[in-house]
């Protein structure tokens, strides 16, 4: 085990399991399920988080957001503070705010037109033909998956939401689409959806589609002028996809 990967479950200070070098991604996905239905029944939800020193340097920094001294002592302190910060943050304002901040500060029409698109129900950063040296599968122990980006901080650099306004907006998502999330590393989440069905129609879609625009404004304007380019390029891709993917650049 690396030291930042050490570093990370630390920080954490909860069970998990250790994929080392593991190429099979479909091995490590059907874990994943298999923790998930069990984490319903014992209490916890399962994340899989992919390891790396970037990753491991940002929740030890997260510390000084909070006006603490970066030790597992002070976690627990730290995750309360994050979770207190998410309750004042109003999603639905958060959101409206930014994109009418995104849209104003293109001059483009980045409304784009709809595809044909190929729904995406996988893991994309667990791939069948895995790459990443160290994947934790922790066993996070909360009911609430929203919360998860209390215990793996990331964000808050370039355009990346704060863990706090992160969980903010997972909670909205949860509640309205059954969106969970799964897979983090320092520029990433993924979010699955459990329980409730994707959206299908272009008016929902296209509703959804403005919405993670403004979490995350590289998923379109880093495809811009490419495939599934612009906001409805999007809609395209979400419109009976059960899995999620946003990326900061």
């Amino acid at each position: 085990m690396t030291e930042d990967c050490q570093t990370i479950i630390d920080f954490l200070g909860c069970d998990y399991e250790l994929f080392e070098n593991e190429t099979d991604g479909a091995k490590i996905c059907a874990r994943h399920e298999e923790l998930w239905e069990q984490g319903r029944r014992e209490g916890f939800t399962p994340l899989l988080i992919l390891a790396s020193d970037v990753l491991a340097e940002a929740m030890e920094l997260s510390y000084e957001d909070e006006d603490l001294e970066a030790a597992a002592e002070n976690a627990a302190a730290l995750r309360e503070g994050i979770l207190q910060k998410a309750e004042a943050v109003d999603a639905d304002a958060f959101l409206s705010a930014r994109l009418a901040e995104y849209t104003e500060m293109d001059e483009d029409d980045i409304t784009g037109e709809f595809e044909d698109c190929e729904p995406v129900d996988f893991l994309l950063s667990i791939n069948a033909k895995n790459d990443i040296p160290e994947i934790i599968l922790a066993k996070i122990p909360t009911t609430n998956p929203w919360e998860l980006p209390a215990w793996v901080p990331m964000g808050g650099f370039n355009d990346c939401p704060s863990p706090a306004e992160q969980i903010a907006v997972f909670r909205r998502w949860h509640e309205r689409y059954g969106a969970v999330p799964d897979v983090v590393s320092y520029d990433v989440w993924e979010l699955e959806l459990r329980g409730k069905e994707p959206v299908k129609d272009n008016a929902g879609a296209e509703a959804l589609a403005k919405e993670q625009f403004a979490f995350c404004y590289d998923i379109v304007m880093q495809a811009f002028g490419q495939a599934f380019c612009g906001i409805r390029g999007l809609a395209s891709r979400l419109k009976g996809s059960s899995v999620w993917y946003f990326w900061w650049d």
